[in-house]
C-alpha cells in the first residue's frame, strides 16, 4: 500500500498507539502466522498497526491483514544483497518520517533487526524492539557470516530499546555476544487455543483420505534446509517398513520441494505421503492427525508445535527445538542419529499406543494468543511521547 505522506492523528498526538512492525513477509511461515494471529487479537481502538514488508509481491496473508486494519508498505527486496539492504535501509528512514506519528518499531527479522533498529534509532522512534524468532546457527559458518551476525548483534545492542524471543534459546542466539547477555525477555508466539483444539469442528477436510485403522503422521512447515525435510522423508520410509499402515500429510512448500518428491519417488512412498502444499485450514487439519515429524536444525520455538499439541497430537521433534515448547506432547530424539535409530524410537511409541504423553493444560494456557497481545501492547506503550535515545537502556551483563 502506497504511503500518502500524511500524518494520522494518531501515536504520539495522543490516539491509538501506532506501531510500525517490520517483516520479511506475510505469509503461512512462523512470523507471519504470528503477525496475523496478533492481528485478529489487537483492539484497533488501542493500536493502529503498520506493516514494511520486504518482498516485491504480495503473500499469502496480505489480503487478511488488511482486512484487519494493518497497512503494508514495501521497503525493497532485501535478498538481493546489500544494494537492497541499502534501499530498505533508506526507505524505511523515510517511510517513519513521513509518517510522523510512530510509537514503535518492532522488527521480525532476527539478525536484521539490527538495521531496523538502527533506522528507527535515526528516525526517532522512542521504542525499539529486537523480536528473535530463531534458535543460534548451529554448526560450523564461514567468516562472512560470523561478521555479520557479530555486527548485527552489536547494533541491536546499541539500537534496541527492547530485546524479545519467542524462547530462551532464541534469546541466546541473538541477543548475547559471547559472555555478555543484553536485557531481553521471552514473548511466547500464542496462538488460539479456542480454533486449535482436539475437536473435529468439520468434516473431512480436502486432500485427507481416511483409512481404516491407517496411523496418520503430519508435518508442517516449508520444505527449506534449515527444517530437514529430506531426513523427515528418510525417517518416515523406515517408520513404514516397520509398520505400513501409516501415512504421511505434509503442509508447506519450499525450495526444496522439488527434492523432496524426487526421494519420494525414489523410495516408492508415493502412494503413502501427500504433499498438500500451503493450507489456509491447519486448525481444521490437524485434529484428524495422530503424530507429527519435525527433525529440524534450528527452531527458535515451533508454533507449528504449539498448534498441534493444543490439537492434541504426539509430536516426534528433534533436540534442537526448545524445551519451552513441549505442552507435554513431544518426544524429543537426537538430531545426531540416523533415520533408522529414529524410527525405532517412533515404532515402539506407535506399539505402546504413545502412552506416557498427555497435555499440560498450564502450559498450554501460557501460549494463549490473548497473553501474549497483553505483554506487546506493555512494551509498544512503554515510552509514548518520549524522544528517541542513543544507546538503548536495558542494561548489558555478563
Amino acid at each position: 500500500m502506497p504511503f500518502n505522506g500524511q500524518a494520522e492523528t494518531a501515536g504520539l498526538s495522543g490516539g491509538p498507539t501506532v506501531v510500525l512492525h517490520v517483516v520479511p513477509g506475510i505469509s503461512a511461515e512462523g512470523i507471519g502466522t504470528f503477525v496475523l494471529n496478533m492481528l485478529e487479537h489487537l483492539d484497533r481502538s488501542k493500536t493502529k498497526v503498520l506493516l514494511a514488508v520486504t518482498t516485491d509481491w504480495e503473500q499469502l496473508h496480505e489480503s487478511r491483514a488488511r482486512e484487519l486494519g494493518a497497512e503494508i508498505w514495501r521497503t525493497a527486496e532485501i535478498g538481493a544483497g546489500p544494494a537492497g539492504w541499502a534501499r530498505h535501509f533508506v526507505r524505511l528512514i523515510r517511510l517513519i518520517r513521513r509518517h510522523g506519528a510512530i510509537d514503535a518499531v518492532h522488527s521480525h527479522m532476527d539478525y536484521f533487526n539490527g538495521i531496523n533498529c538502527l533506522a528507527a534509532l535515526l528516525a526517532r522512534v522512542p521504542v525499539r524492539i529486537s523480536h528473535a524468532h530463531r534458535a543460534a546457527e548451529s554448526g560450523k559458518t564461514g567468516w562472512p557470516r560470523r561478521l555479520y551476525s557479530l555486527v548485527m548483534r552489536l547494533l541491536i545492542a546499541a539500537c534496541a530499546t527492547e530485546r524479545v524471543g519467542c524462547s530462551d534459546s532464541a534469546n541466546e542466539g541473538q541477543h548475547r555476544i559471547g559472555p555478555w547477555r543484553f536485557g531481553s525477555k521471552v514473548v511466547r508466539n500464542g496462538i488460539d487455543m479456542s480454533i486449535f483444539s482436539p475437536d473435529r469442528t468439520c468434516g473431512k477436510p480436502d486432500g485427507i483420505d481416511l483409512r481404516e485403522g491407517e496411523v496418520r503422521f503430519v508435518a508442517v512447515g516449508r520444505m527449506d534446509e534449515v527444517k530437514n525435510p529430506l531426513f523427515l522423508v528418510r525417517v518416515f520410509h523406515e517408520v513404514r517398513k516397520r509398520v505400513p499402515d501409516v501415512r504421511l500429510y505434509w503442509i508447506g512448500h519450499g525450495s526444496l520441494r522439488g527434492e523432496v518428491e524426487a526421494l519420494i519417488a525414489k523410495l516408492g512412498l508415493e502412494s503413502s505421503v501427500a504433499l498438500l502444499g500451503v493450507r489456509r485450514d491447519v486448525a481444521d487439519i490437524l485434529p484428524w492427525m495422530d503424530y507429527m515429524l519435525l527433525p529440524s536444525k534450528r527452531e527458535g520455538l515451533g508454533i507449528a508445535l504449539i498448534e498441534a499439541q493444543a490439537c492434541g497430537v504426539k509430536c516426534f521433534v528433534s533436540d534442537t527445538v526448545p524445551a519451552e515448547a513441549d505442552l507435554g506432547l513431544c518426544v524429543f530424539l537426537p538430531l545426531g542419529q540416523h533415520e533408522v535409530y529414529w524410527a525405532e524410537r517412533i515404532c515402539e511409541r506407535l506399539k505402546a499406543g504413545g502412552g506416557g504423553l498427555a497435555l499440560d493444560s498450564e502450559r498450554a494456557a501460557r501460549y494463549d494468543i490473548r497473553q501474549t497481545v497483553r505483554e506487546l501492547e506493555t512494551l509498544w506503550r512503554a515510552r509514548r511521547g518520549k524522544a528517541g535515545r542513543g544507546v538503548a537502556e536495558g542494561g548489558v551483563r555478563a
